[in-house]
């Protein structure tokens, strides 16, 4: 165990005290804290952020580059995800890239080219003479759900071409569980999936209604029997806060629910009410939404509940997990990942991304897939990687992403690991970001010393912001526009 997970460990156990060193004061009593938090930056799942990525990616220089990685890097940990955009009903909320449609022969034409998507991979796994080392698999979307049987079954038989399904450390779907049942779970686990993911958001039926997901508290309780939680070796819940109609009360009921549920992992998100960039939120009353100056408290709270009540620990910026859970013991171990999902657990390091808008991250690229699903069709038709954006970092991109992510992942950053790793003078280099810290550090947030930067109790609630320190591309960083986590 790393000193670090040590420190995790005691302030656990010390429940009275953790999270925040105030004992029962609230960190956002405070409204210089309350403003602090609302601060917009992005929350770095890559750097540069996606908005840098440089149009004009193509095939050809993602079979280059895949190649060359592979090539040097024969037994790297990979994670796989693979992208399904359907889903059965519109949720006003949802940010993500999807379809709604109930239309079995549309969505089976998808799942042809998915499956064409897998076969081009594999090929080219052939021609290069390797067979990847998967170490995690993920079904996103959309809702992986959505699919039948007959047609999830044709996707993870053509994953099983490319990936040891049985050697998985992890193999992950979301589920919808408004059309879902007990028989369900019981294929998908006949399948190889060992963690399923629900889009709980939050369990307050009023709140359901003005997001367009109502599903009782009850029907995910019914769901999650005693023979369901025996197939799976994890659950995830994903809440949302910042809500229409939502109230500090009514969140903290979703909390406490949630514990008495006691999924293993809980990603706790701050919405994004972003009408200009997704139409269909739009459907959501805005006048409705919770004011800004009560969003930290709600989190505050929400870390509370799930840590004193719920006897999770906190990973990285949003993720919490209890301590028999991989992501846990990662923490502890000081070996916790950051991906495009968040928080990992750090065994695969590297992705790749099968569907429409997937990224893919390896070595020093970043590359991102067409969102078009006719444009999606045709490249994967005509035997190429649907890729249309790419960045490469250089070496100072990569040395500021480690410490963006030894921020979040272990909440300290050690100059001397920079130092070797890269071949650069810490302070030489990052003097002007070592300067704008100080505000933090004046503050209580962060501790800094010859050795490194250390992120204190109260100071974790606000790492993305210190992230952004080392962002060289954000030159307002007040004027950024939070497009989601």
């Amino acid at each position: 165990m790393s000193v670090l997970g040590e420190n995790i460990l005691e302030a656990t156990m010390s429940l009275d005290s953790s999270p925040g060193s105030r004992g029962s004061q609230h960190l956002f009593d405070d409204g210089q804290m309350v403003q602090l938090f609302n601060e917009p930056g992005p929350y770095y799942s890559s750097y540069p952020s996606l908005s840098e990525w440089r149009e004009g990616g193509t095939d050809q220089d993602y079979r280059a580059a895949l190649r060359e990685f592979l090539q040097e890097n024969s037994d790297a940990p990979l994670f796989l995800y693979l992208h399904i955009p359907y889903c059965a009903k519109l949720c006003w909320y949802c940010f993500c890239n999807i379809h709604i449609s109930n239309n079995r022969e549309r969505i089976q034409a998808f799942v042809n080219t998915l499956n064409l998507e897998l076969e081009n991979l594999e090929r080219f796994f052939d021609q290069i003479g390797m067979r990847p080392n998967f170490r995690e698999v993920h079904l996103g979307g959309g809702t992986p759900s959505h699919l039948d049987h007959a047609q999830l079954k044709s996707v993870i038989e053509r994953v099983r071409s490319i990936v040891d399904v049985e050697q998985l450390a992890e193999f992950a779907m979301e589920i919808d569980p408004r059309t879902v049942d007990h028989a369900d779970m019981e294929y998908y686990a006949s399948l190889g999936v060992n963690r399923i993911s629900f889009g709980v958001q939050d369990f307050d039926p009023s709140v359901q209604g003005k997001i367009n997901r109502v599903q009782p508290f009850e029907m995910v309780e019914n769901l999650l029997d005693t023979k369901t939680r025996s197939l799976f070796a994890g659950v995830n819940f994903d809440l949302l806060f910042g809500l229409p109609g939502q109230t500090p009360e009514t969140f903290r009921r979703t909390v406490e629910l949630t514990n008495s549920l006691a999924p293993e992992r809980v990603a706790m998100i701050r919405y994004a009410h972003v009408p200009d960039v997704r139409k269909h939120i739009r459907m959501i009353d805005a006048s409705e939404l919770p004011a800004p100056e009560l969003m930290p408290g709600m989190f505050e709270d929400g870390a509370r509940g799930l840590m004193h009540e719920g006897g999770y620990q906190w990973v990285g910026i949003d993720h919490f997990a209890k301590p028999q859970d991989a992501l846990a013991k990662a923490s502890l171990e000081g070996q916790v990942g950051r991906n495009f999902g968040g928080s990992s657990t750090g065994r695969a390091e590297y992705t790749i991304g099968v569907g429409p808008t997937t990224t893919h991250a390896f070595g020093p690229h970043y590359f991102q897939s067409v969102y078009d699903l006719k444009q999606y069709r045709a490249r994967v038709e005509a035997n190429e990687f649907p890729i249309f954006k790419s960045f490469t970092l250089d070496l100072m991109n990569v040395a500021r992403r480690d410490c963006m992510f030894s921020l979040q992942c272990r909440r300290e950053l050690v100059f001397s690991e920079i130092e070797s790793r890269y071949g650069i003078d810490f302070r030489a280099t990052f003097g002007p970001t070592l300067e704008r810290l100080k505000r933090y550090q004046d503050m209580g947030m962060i501790e800094i010393d010859q050795d490194g930067i250390r992120v204190t109790d109260d100071g974790r609630y606000f790492i993305r912001l210190y992230c952004r320190e080392f962002d060289d591309y954000l030159e307002n960083p007040l004027a950024y526009k939070i497009h989601g986590p």
